[in-house]
């Protein structure tokens, strides 16, 4: 399960509520924006390691970011205009989004001040030998 919590102490706070999306199977990685569109954390293969620092978001997080951003926008103002035509609906707000391709989905959970994107790969076909893991780490 993925949470947040939205608190006004600031981002670090915020973040560090953030449970780890890759213990989950199939996550291959993972990227929270700020309402600005800007990376502020991501999964190790999406940061780069500075000596002595936390991680920070690499180029293709940013990218992702960067996407998602112009898509939320674009995705909201739709939803804004088809309320506006008809019943303004409380019910009728934006929770989440699906992207699936032939090699993986990627799902987007904005909330008020942080989005998750969480790249998923549900196709992705379990070998024997991380079978037999999974079987350790369970008994």
């Amino acid at each position: 399960t993925i949470m947040m919590d939205d608190d006004d102490a600031g981002p670090d706070v915020s973040l560090k509520n953030l449970t780890n999306p890759q213990n989950n199977p199939g996550v291959e990685s993972f990227v929270v924006m700020n309402e600005a569109g800007i990376a502020v954390k991501a999964s190790n293969d999406l940061s780069t390691k500075i000596q002595g620092q936390q991680p920070v978001p690499n180029e293709r997080a940013a990218h992702y970011a960067a996407a998602v951003s112009m898509l939320l926008g674009k995705v909201r103002t739709s939803l804004k205009k088809d309320t506006e035509d008809g019943e303004d609906d409380e019910e009728d707000k934006l929770e989440s989004i699906r992207l699936r391709t032939k090699e993986n989905e990627i799902v987007i959970v904005p909330s008020e001040k942080f989005t998750i994107i969480v790249v998923h790969c549900p196709f992705k076909k379990v070998t024997k030998k991380e079978e037999k893991k999974e079987e350790k780490k369970d008994n």
